[in-house]
Parts: C-alpha cells; structure tokens; sequence
C-alpha cells in the first residue's frame, strides 16, 4: 500500500525548485521505487496480492499553485493503470484510489489557497478509505471516493482536459488566490 505524499503550494515559478523535486520524488518517483521492489518480489516467488496507491482528486483537474501534486498524482493514476495491465495476468491487482479532500492534518503546512479550503468543505474521513480500498481492490483500477472526486472524474468526461487548462490559465488571474500570491 503505497500512501507517500505531501503538497508544495505557491506560484511554480517563485518556489525553489529543491520543493518541487522533493515533492515529485515523494509522491511520484518513490512509490515507484517501492512499487519495483516488492512487485518484482511478489512475481518471482508467484505470490497473488494487491498493489493500491493513493492519489488524489486533483490527478484529473489543473492545479494551480500546487502545480506539482497535481501533476505527480495524475503520474501516480496513469502508472497503476499501466502496469494493472501487466500485473493482472500474474495474480496481482493494482488499484488506484482517488480520494476527495481526507479530513486530517495534511493541510497543516501549506499555504492558505481558497480553492483547496472549498473543496475541503466535502473532505471525507481517514477512516472510510480503509473499507473503500478493500470493495475496490480487484474491481476497478480507479475508485473515486467522496464527492470532490468524483465529480471532477464527471467534469472532465464532460470537458476536455485541454479546454480546461485554457479555461483556467484565463479565469486564474481574477482567483482570489492568484491575487493574493502574484
């Protein structure tokens, strides 16, 4: 169960670099380390069993000013869903969670962004996802739990994921956010 990450906020361009590619390393390029190590492990000895990772809602919407846990969360899906395929025929399922805001201390250090508090309003509690990754596993590849994530899932079956980057660089400068941080 891979469940490593943390979140940088702020502007891309006025954030050290060393934040983001500590961040990346976190919740990307480690679960991938972790995930070869036991996966490899596990098909070796023929072992059956479950890989599942956590994302977050925001692998499928634009992030601003968390530019980076967007964008390794959306790493994170597109990597379990790729090797469920190769992993599947071998007895091992691999699922990715996509929870909504979790109602914990996650948030405790990073900047105040408008954006995140809304959607914190739908947070669900850490003690749910436990019994939702257990209906998932072997099911899906993908769960969206809580109503943040899937809506965004709907949103953007309904809205290309091109047209929303245009639409939020556009609509970003009048954020409340983007005003506050620029």
């Amino acid at each position: 169960y891979n469940n490593a990450g943390f979140i940088v906020t702020g502007f891309f361009h006025k954030t050290p670099l060393e934040k983001w590619m500590a961040n990346l390393e976190c919740n990307a390029t480690a679960q991938v380390r972790i995930t070869h190590h036991f996966v490899t492990k596990m098909v070796d000895k023929s072992l059956k069993g479950a890989v599942v990772f956590t994302s977050s809602a925001a692998a499928c919407m634009p992030s601003p000013f968390a530019s980076i846990y967007g964008s390794s969360k959306a790493f994170l899906s597109a990597f379990a869903q790729n090797i469920a395929t190769e992993l599947k025929p071998k007895g091992i399922d691999v699922c990715v969670i996509h929870p909504s805001p979790v109602a914990s201390r996650f948030y405790d250090k990073a900047d105040k962004i408008d954006l995140m508090d809304f959607f914190k309003q739908f947070s669900v509690e850490a003690d749910e996802l436990p019994s939702e990754f257990s209906k998932a596993v072997g099911r899906s590849v993908w769960k969206d739990v809580g109503p943040t994530a899937i809506i965004f899932r709907f949103v953007s079956k309904l809205i290309d994921l091109n047209f929303m980057g245009l639409l939020m660089g556009v609509l970003g400068k009048h954020l409340p956010d983007y005003k506050r941080y620029a």
